[in-house]
């Protein structure tokens, strides 16, 4: 075998445009960010002072960065020294990993801005199919150990205890994260300088949320919260929501530090149609986005919502539901399975939602003999809510066969979304702590995904442009091909006339 020569010293020149011709994605982030409105992020540098890195570079670099699964910035500097695809963006020059963690603290409502431009282009080039939207949220992780919270009986003994923890938590975070908190007063052995006056200022903030009535803090992240995760356990993490269309592109996209679903509906649904200008079709929602809150907002803004409803409204006990009892308008009063009536007691209010409270007589429930199938209390008593028949409407409209088949939709729509940001990007735990840079973190996966989505699509209609280069380039020769074809055509249609 005779192999081909190779010289390590040997210098070759190239275009950076050559080196990454094979790689659509560094291509599309290079084009994409060119697009977008960066007004904003300049005016947060001065031209007066020192120079810095051009911020329209650092974004690219940080937005392909997440597109292919690194997030931690003593890696994103290495690959900017060694990946050429990196290079691409930055050419000859190295920024940091310091450099990088900063940039990375630009405010989130920027990344959100930038989250709905790239939207926005994603629907100027045909690519949403908003027909369908499927919205859910999933919980990941923080950058937080459970055992750093902090509980109200802690408190006596905390500076001793916890001085020691803490700067257990900053060595390994240095050691596994790579300083992505951007701490300048990391000391040269890579531990956080923890002093008491730091230490006592998390203790005093946990101290006056434990007595504002919350039952933990974290001093690592206060504001992560105790919620079960995919792998069954409870820890402290964030409940990231997202809104997909059915190209699974992700339209609308925020984070929250509550694990339950209900509260973030309302805002999926204005920020959803907000970030796209044609007209949403329908909405798939998961049955843990269901109230009666949410419901009336339904009903209110006229959606057309597909929304497991569960048990329906609170009942007291018992084996027959509101279902089984049928209303008499004339009365306004509702006749029990067993025939009796159950006639209108008052009313009362939950939440913005009114209430109404039929009531049987204890004296006719205790003779009855379907009482064993129906309450285990004294008397029954049905409360139904004001949007009891909405409710009555949603359960029918999934029920159906046409419902049940859009219904399917929403897991095949949403869920590989969240599979590919937490298994293919290895986006299992955040980087970063707080709220705020939590939210900025979530918003570069959830650009990182789009992007990524752009580029499965980039090289069809590149294909189609160089195909066409290629026709206007040898159009002459193409047309005396066809010429010659043609007439060879003609003399075989003349051979077979003269043969009859």
């Amino acid at each position: 075998m005779i192999l081909k020569p190779d010289n390590p010293g040997q210098m070759f020149f190239t275009s950076r445009d050559e080196m990454i011709s094979e790689e659509p994605l560094v291509r599309v982030v290079e084009e994409v960010v060119n697009r977008l409105d960066l007004s904003s992020l300049y005016a947060c540098w001065s031209e007066k002072g020192r120079s810095f890195y051009d911020p329209a570079m650092m974004l690219k670099i940080l937005f392909f960065a997440y597109c292919d699964g690194e997030r931690h910035s003593r890696q994103i500097a290495k690959k900017i020294r060694y990946d050429i695809r990196f290079q691409y963006f930055t050419g000859s020059l190295r920024p940091d990993f310091r450099t990088i963690c900063r940039f990375r603290n630009i405010d989130a409502d920027l990344l959100a801005s930038y989250f709905v431009q790239i939207v926005n282009i994603c629907e100027q080039a045909g690519l949403l199919d908003i027909s369908m939207l499927s919205i859910d949220g999933t919980k990941i992780k923080a950058s937080a150990a459970r055992k750093r919270t902090l509980r109200r009986k802690d408190l006596d003994r905390l500076f001793e205890k916890y001085k020691k923890l803490l700067s257990e938590d900053a060595a390994i975070d240095l050691e596994d994260i790579g300083d992505d908190e951007g701490n300048e007063k990391a000391s040269d052995s890579g531990h956080e300088s923890i002093d008491r006056n730091d230490l006592k200022r998390r203790v005093g903030e946990a101290l006056e949320r434990l007595e504002g009535g919350e039952k933990e803090v974290n001093l690592t992240d206060s504001d992560a919260r105790f919620m079960k995760t995919s792998d069954g356990g409870i820890r402290p993490g964030y409940n990231g929501q997202i809104a997909v269309d059915k190209n699974q592109i992700i339209v609308a996209a925020d984070i929250s530090a509550r694990a339950n679903d209900v509260d973030n509906f309302k805002g999926m649904v204005e920020q959803s149609k907000k970030n796209v200008s044609s007209k949403i079709g329908k909405y798939l929602v998961d049955g843990g986005y269901f109230s009666r809150n949410n419901l009336k907002y339904i009903v209110e803004k006229g959606l057309d919502v597909y929304m497991p409803t569960g048990s329906g409204h609170s009942e007291s006990g018992g084996k027959f539901g509101g279902g089984d009892f049928i209303y008499d308008k004339e009365t306004d009063s509702y006749r029990c399975p067993a025939g009796e009536r159950l006639p209108y007691k008052n009313s009362r209010k939950q939440g913005d939602i009114a209430v109404k409270i039929y009531r049987s007589s204890s004296a006719k429930c205790r003779s009855c003999k379907l009482k064993f199938k129906c309450t285990t209390t004294k008397r029954r008593e049905l409360n139904i809510s004001e949007v009891w028949p909405h409710e009555q409407k949603m359960k029918e409209k999934l029920n159906s066969e046409t419902g049940s088949e859009i219904y399917s939709r929403r897991k095949v729509m949403v869920e590989p979304v969240f599979g590919n940001m937490k298994f293919n990007m290895g986006f299992g735990r955040f980087v970063l702590r707080g709220l705020g840079k939590v939210r900025a973190e979530f918003l570069l996966m959830c650009i990182a995904h789009n992007l990524k989505k752009i580029s499965k699509v980039w090289a069809k209609p590149r294909l189609m442009v160089a195909l066409k280069s290629i026709v206007v380039e040898k159009m002459d020769l193409i047309l005396y091909i066809l010429r010659k074809l043609s007439l060879l055509s003609a003399i075989k249609a003349l051979r077979t006339e003269f043969a009859q």
